[in-house]
């Protein structure tokens, strides 16, 4: 009898985006990475910012094209301050989430972390499912029966990944 798992895969992908379910599905993941001996792989993804920028208008007004090319190089720089400023963010999520629960949980299992910008949660963790021997994903589902359904992202992944997929509830629901 086989438990559903790919020959050759060793590592445990989670995914994790701040929220009390992804701080579950870690410690969970966590737990049997601990238990099998498998490695674990962290993975977040952040969106880059989409936000107007207040340098775009101005380009209209410019009197030149020197000063029209001085307010492009603003923008590009605000553009890097407000992209770093949001990996920085997730990095340091990662990190506390990581922190916590290794100090809670026993077992030190091989982690490795990973932080996407810019791209879908669920094609990402779909992506690393090619060579994970389990995918773990928390669910947030907030459909019409309350707590039967899962969330978007645990739901594409259930549907899609190329590996056992194990959906952690939260608690809170």
């Amino acid at each position: 009898m086989t438990d559903g798992r790919r020959p050759g895969a060793q590592r445990i992908v989670v995914g994790i985006d701040g929220s009390s379910a992804a701080y579950e599905a870690l410690t969970w993941a966590y737990r049997q990475a601990v238990r099998t001996g498998e490695g674990l792989h962290v993975v977040t993804t952040y969106e880059l910012d989409s936000a107007p920028s207040p340098y775009s208008p101005s380009y209209a007004y410019a009197p030149d094209g020197r000063t029209a090319a001085h307010l492009s190089e603003a923008e590009s720089r605000w553009r890097e301050e407000r992209h770093l400023a949001a990996q920085q963010r997730a990095e340091r999520m990662v990190r506390d989430v990581l922190t916590a629960v290794r100090a809670a949980e026993e077992g030190n299992p091989d982690v490795t972390e990973e932080i996407v910008a810019g791209a879908r949660p669920a094609e990402i963790l779909i992506e690393r499912s090619q060579h994970a021997s389990l995918l773990v994903v928390g669910s947030r589902g907030l459909g019409g029966f309350r707590g039967a359904l899962l969330g978007s992202v645990s739901q594409h992944c259930v549907h899609h990944a190329k590996c056992p997929v194990v959906v952690v509830r939260s608690r809170e629901r």
